[in-house]
């Protein structure tokens, strides 16, 4: 009875190793097996997915798709993604003392709290169809920030274009509501529609206006 115990701990102390060395094996190879989805290339990034490929600055981030430890749970077809500066600190109202805005509810203090720092992004949206009521022609008006604010006289419409990015039209509305501005691109792709909006407050827009236009000028569909 001793012995079979003692064949039995030994064959424990033999098997036990080989599945810890085992998970670590199968865990490292399903993360090298994971797409890289961003590459750093000097002052840019470039991104590609299984839908599209775009530039963005250096200092700017895909949302979650930099992080090792989400990338390989993260869609190759995602339907929304988010492209904002690494340094949420990066656009601000003023260096640490309260400037007049016309807001009298926001204070930045330089630091990295959501409510000390102003929105500055991209987020680029993929949909089957355009929403009901709207054209490609006008479907900025489809955002429920135009349905809101439309009537109450602090929606602005600033500018209407067209253009081409790399081989399809673009049909771009640049709008203000209250104290944000708007850039807000329509695309239609491949039996698809592709919406990229970037906003910024009025007194950030035009310093990060290069970089949105950094991301739209690359932006390829597949």
């Amino acid at each position: 009875m001793t012995i079979k115990k003692g064949g039995l701990i030994l064959k424990t102390k033999i098997i036990l190793p080989i599945l810890l060395i085992a998970s670590v094996v199968l865990i490292a190879g399903f993360f090298a097996l994971t797409p890289s989805y961003i590459q750093t290339n000097g002052d840019l990034k470039h991104f590609e997915d299984g839908d599209m490929s775009f530039d963005l600055p250096a200092a700017w981030t895909v949302y979650e798709y930099d992080d090792p430890i989400k990338t390989p749970f993260l869609s190759n077809n995602p339907k929304d993604i988010i492209i904002n500066p690494t340094n949420q600190s990066e656009y601000s109202y003023s260096n640490g003392t309260l400037n007049e805005t016309g807001n009298s509810t926001i204070l930045n203090t330089s630091a990295t709290n959501a409510t000390d720092v102003v929105i500055v992004q991209t987020e680029i949206t993929k949909m089957d169809s355009l929403p009901n009521g709207t054209t490609i022609d006008n479907a900025y008006q489809s955002d429920s920030i135009y349905k809101l604010m439309e009537g109450t006289g602090n929606f602005q419409l600033n500018n209407q274009t067209t253009f081409d990015i790399n081989g399809h039209t673009a049909h771009q509305f640049v709008y203000t509501v209250s104290y944000t501005v708007y850039q807000d691109t329509w695309i239609e792709a491949n039996g698809h529609y592709y919406r990229v909006l970037s906003q910024a407050p009025t007194t950030v827009y035009d310093e990060a206006q290069s970089s949105f236009n950094v991301t739209l000028s690359s932006l390829k569909l597949k």
